[in-house]
């Protein structure tokens, strides 16, 4: 059995959402959390701290031109998202990025043909697909233990 090595990951701020999107999953898989930056150094400076990150650099660029960084998280307001998710994917990097991922359909179209041309791989964080609860409410549809499926509405 082969062991994966632990991934790279750069953070651009210091969100109180990564705490539990991107702080807490990672360490439970065994991943490093590298290098951070935020609007403030001392914003960065707090969040390494309270989260165990290795290094805090003084700008997101810095973050992206890392060498040792090899995912970036975007938790960033949503209007950055687009650019920075842009820039990312550009230095080859892996995104995994809070949503929306762009700000319209044009910069959503960017960003997707950014990903396949980088060969890399992007993903937002909706996390209910992985849910443990939404995976058994699908095993539950699946075997029509509840009878067959009429209407969803959400």
């Amino acid at each position: 059995m082969t062991t994966a090595e632990p991934l790279r990951i750069g953070v651009l701020g210091a969100a109180r959402i990564s705490e539990f999107s991107l702080v807490g999953p990672a360490r439970a898989g065994g991943h490093r959390l590298v290098a951070v930056a935020a609007r403030s150094r001392g914003r960065a400076d707090a969040f390494a701290a309270e989260h165990g990150v290795e290094r805090v650099l003084d700008t997101y660029a810095e973050v992206i031109a890392d060498p040792e960084v090899e995912v970036v998280y975007n938790p960033l307001a949503n209007s950055l998202h687009g650019p920075w998710n842009l820039a990312a994917l550009a230095a080859g990097k892996h995104v995994l990025t809070e949503k929306p991922s762009a700000s319209n359909a044009e910069e959503a179209t960017e960003v997707r043909d950014a990903a396949a041309k980088a060969g890399t791989v992007f993903m937002e964080g909706f996390h209910y697909l992985f849910h443990p609860v939404t995976r058994r409410l699908h095993e539950l549809l699946g075997s029509g233990e509840l009878g067959e499926l009429r209407h969803v509405e959400t």
